[in-house]
């Protein structure tokens, strides 16, 4: 076996690893999860606390009516939330249709343009209530999300606690394959929170403690990617991260190729520097699950895709040379066979297949635990067949632009 092999049997043995671990953890979980789920909607506490949601936004004129709407249909009671729309410097007409919700609840503010992170800040200058959120503004909430939510910081330990997010509309077969990864990540959020390992409080519906948020600054850049930021700076200081996957929200997500390879190069390169930053977590026994595992997993994932990409890519083109100068050596035509009886029993082919499947239950756990059943996606098919060539090509220019820190735009 060469190096080449070697290399690519080790990473693939971590990844499945990993992946064996999560669905390992999440089934001996089975009972404890089933009690936190019951303890968090069953409002045993008559506390109800405040909450401030607020609504950066940039040129969002289109979707923002949805948007306030979902907020203004939530069950919550009125005098305990409090809507802010920042509009972060729009060249649109966002500020006018905000204007057209501005109520006793609703509260609507003008800045000059600087980033989300600073409408965020801006919103947490004028907010005294106990807990603070956002909401995307081409996000919509389900109505009873805040109510599932709130009741989890009970726990004191408690600082940020993030929704089960799904896709809204998909259409394009782009959107249909987000689907699928999003209901992945369904799982892959639940049981990172579940393991104290949370690295994300992603934009839609991420709620946090008020007093925290304070304690730590507030909110930074963090390299257009300030909800990656907060969640490693809130368990950097000690506080958990949970997540309440029945808080539904529906988000959009880029419909064509040029604006998904946009969004997901901010969201690597976000993530690498921001990891960059936060290396001394990685591989400390302190941050447990976090330190230890999670984080050099993820950063492994990245190194894994990229290498495997290309290993996929230098055989299909040797291959294909050979099989050129077969032809023009013997000007035999290329004649496919298919023998009934002939299975590949190679090793790398096994844990290819393993792979997948094991993929295709993680899905299945992450449909279960966002929608209450196990049925796969539609567009399953899709993203196993195609996911695995579009991957790579933003984690590949993440890991350059990082490298070379040139920076990333936002839209």
């Amino acid at each position: 076996m060469g190096i080449g092999s070697g290399i690519t049997y080790v990473l693939i043995f971590i990844s499945l690893y990993f992946e064996v671990f999560m669905l390992v953890a999440f089934l001996e979980r089975k009972f404890e999860r089933k009690v936190a789920i019951v303890k968090a909607v069953s409002g045993e506490s008559v506390h109800v606390p405040s909450v401030a949601i607020v609504v950066p936004c940039f040129n969002e004129a289109r979707t923002l009516r949805s948007t306030l709407n979902s907020l203004i249909a939530l069950d919550y009671p009125a005098e305990k939330l409090d809507i802010i729309v920042v509009d972060d410097g729009s060249q649109d007409a966002t500020l006018a249709v905000a204007r057209e919700f501005e109520s006793t609840h609703v509260k609507v503010f003008h800045k000059k343009n600087g980033g989300k992170h600073t409408a965020m800040n801006f919103a947490l200058e004028h907010t005294d209530a106990e807990l603070i959120g956002c909401l995307d503004a081409d996000s919509i909430v389900a109505p009873e999300a805040l109510r599932k939510v709130a009741p989890i910081f009970n726990d004191a330990r408690i600082a940020a606690v993030t929704p089960g997010i799904h896709v809204k509309e998909p259409h394009t077969f782009l959107q249909h394959m987000q689907k699928v990864e999003y209901r992945l990540s369904l799982f892959s959020r639940f049981m990172l929170a579940s393991l104290g390992s949370a690295f994300i409080t992603p934009g839609p519906f991420s709620i946090f403690r008020t007093s925290v948020v304070r304690e730590l600054g507030g909110w930074r850049h963090g390299h257009s990617t300030e909800d990656m930021e907060m969640a490693l700076r809130i368990q950097m200081h000690g506080h958990l991260i949970a997540n309440a996957p029945k808080a539904v929200v529906h988000t959009a997500t880029p419909p064509r190729l040029r604006g998904l390879l946009r969004q997901r190069v901010r969201w690597t390169y976000g993530w690498l520097r921001n990891a960059f930053e936060y290396r001394s977590m990685i591989g400390n026994a302190r941050f447990g699950n976090l330190g230890l595992i999670i984080l050099p997993s993820a950063l492994i994932s990245v190194v894994t895709a990229i290498y495997l990409f290309f290993q996929m890519l230098w055989y299909a083109t040797f291959s294909f040379s050979h099989e050129v100068m077969r032809i023009e050596v013997t000007g035999a035509a290329p004649h496919p066979s298919l023998d009934m009886f002939y299975f590949n029993t190679s090793a790398l082919w096994f844990l290819v297949c393993f792979s997948v499947a094991l993929v295709l239950v993680l899905i299945s756990a992450g449909s279960f635990i966002g929608t209450g059943s196990r049925r796969l996606p539609a567009g399953t098919p899709l993203f196993i067949l195609f996911y695995c060539f579009l991957a790579p090509l933003w984690l590949s220019a993440a890991l350059v632009r990082a490298t070379f820190r040139t920076g990333v735009r936002w839209r």
